[in-house]
């Protein structure tokens, strides 16, 4: 069992590796993850960040289009989808109904659309590329952010395309970066339990390495938190 000494001395020397610019290894990534304060794990992030940076921080003016809550997935944790089956009780923008979105913000800074929602089996490949070509010949500089890996694996799936064939047709309709909806959580026993039917962990990170050797930039969002099974039935 490690002592409080000896993990302060370990932390210690991780923290040296990291202000000296030295890659830390995986096993020392999971001893901070596992020993290390909130606090202790932020200041090395800010240390390298201000290194690299400066004291500076920057921001993007974003607003977000949810074409759909309908979705064909049945993740556990999610009150915001509406099955398929029940997709009257959702809703579907049409892609006329997105430029209105788009258009609402001209004129104003905005630098970023970000555009995901459920994975719904009628809103393929063509269907996004063409809202995509659409949103850059309207407006050339916005960055667009968008697709969950869950739903672009859905849309690769569906087309039959491989996942780098499938990015790049929507990189060249105009989608410059993707979000970490659908991380979640890694682990297979707890991946199972809250969101089995969809893309697991190894097809969650190919879809974003490639993405990467493509150019493209992508983030990941973990979940956490508490899930309650309800009895009630939705309004």
């Amino acid at each position: 069992m490690i002592t409080d000494e000896k993990t302060s001395t370990n932390l210690n020397r991780i923290a040296d590796k990291i202000k000296a610019a030295e890659r830390i290894t995986d096993d020392e990534g999971l001893f901070l993850f596992e020993k290390a304060s909130l606090g202790f794990v932020g200041s090395l992030a800010n240390y390298v960040r201000e290194k690299l940076h400066g004291n500076k921080t920057y921001f993007n003016r974003n607003f977000h289009i949810e074409p759909t809550n309908v979705c064909v997935f049945s993740c556990n944790f999610c009150s915001y989808s509406r099955l398929y089956a029940h997709r009257d009780e959702g809703w579907e923008l049409s892609q006329e109904q997105m430029m209105d979105m788009v258009k609402k913000y001209d004129g104003q800074p905005i630098t970023e659309v970000h555009i995901v929602g459920g994975v719904h089996p009628k809103m393929n490949i063509e269907f996004f590329a063409e809202v995509l070509r659409k949103i850059k010949a309207h407006r050339p500089d916005l960055h667009i952010k968008g697709f969950t890996a869950v739903e672009l694996d859905y849309m690769f799936r569906k087309a039959k395309l491989s996942v780098e064939d499938g990015l790049r047709m929507l990189k060249q309709a105009g989608l410059d970066s993707i979000p970490g909806g659908g991380a979640e959580i890694f682990a297979a026993d707890i991946r199972e339990k809250i969101s089995a039917d969809k893309v697991g962990t190894e097809g969650w990170l190919n879809i974003h390495a490639t993405a990467h050797g493509l150019g493209m930039h992508s983030n990941a969002t973990m979940l956490y938190g508490h899930i309650e099974k309800s009895t009630e039935v939705p309004q």
